[in-house]
């Protein structure tokens, strides 16, 4: 269930004079207040809906809203205000989003380019991530490494989503061994059969 809807912030209060109340038929100044109305989503803001505007009377303490402000009054407001910025903690919501997918394209990029420098450095302990069978993925970890070839544990698991490719990655899931070349493993990667490289 997602709580979402609206909250209103006080942002300004301010006074105007000279001006004809509708309720009382004097001439009398009127403060008035300024509040932003805010969407939010588990309480977290997202961005701002509208501006409203209350103003009351000194005299006889009428409070009046926006839609009910006479032509002089709405005027005098316009220009006692001035113009008002939304407060930048309006956007918390947006801002967190935005860091959100800033974080995970730089750990993306991050991540291609460790596993660009890795295939060409192997180092024992190193798993490498890779498609197996149709719409399947699994890995292998190296331990040992000569000039020109690996030995490599066999990940007898396989998983069918590539995001969760690290539940299978644990030591009881590496039994067989096997060897292959530099080259070959180079090769795979090149034909983008190996898309991760992790390093501890």
């Amino acid at each position: 269930m997602i709580f979402y809807g609206t909250k209103s912030k006080h942002i300004k209060n301010d006074r105007i004079s000279n001006v004809d109340c509708q309720n009382c038929n004097t001439t009398v100044s009127m403060n008035y207040s300024v509040y932003e109305k805010y969407a939010h989503i588990y309480w977290i803001p997202f961005f701002p809906v509208k501006k409203l505007t209350f103003a009351e009377c000194n005299s006889c303490k009428k409070t009046f809203e926006q839609k009910d402000f006479s032509a002089p009054i709405k005027q005098k407001i316009h220009h006692s205000m001035g113009r008002i910025s939304s407060p930048l903690w309006m956007y918390s919501g947006i801002f967190i989003i935005a860091g959100f997918f800033l974080f995970g394209m730089y750990s993306s990029v991050q991540k291609e380019k460790d596993t660009s420098t890795f295939i060409k450095d192997p180092k024992v302990g190193d798993v490498y991530f890779l498609n197996s069978t149709k719409g399947f993925y699994t890995s292998v970890k190296i331990s040992e490494v000569s000039k020109d070839s690996l030995t490599i544990f066999l990940n007898d698991m396989e998983i069918d989503n590539k995001t969760n490719i690290d539940k299978i990655d644990i030591d009881t899931n590496y039994k067989n061994k096997s060897n292959v070349s530099k080259k070959e493993m180079q090769k795979l990667y090149d034909e983008s059969k190996i898309f991760e490289i992790k390093r501890n």
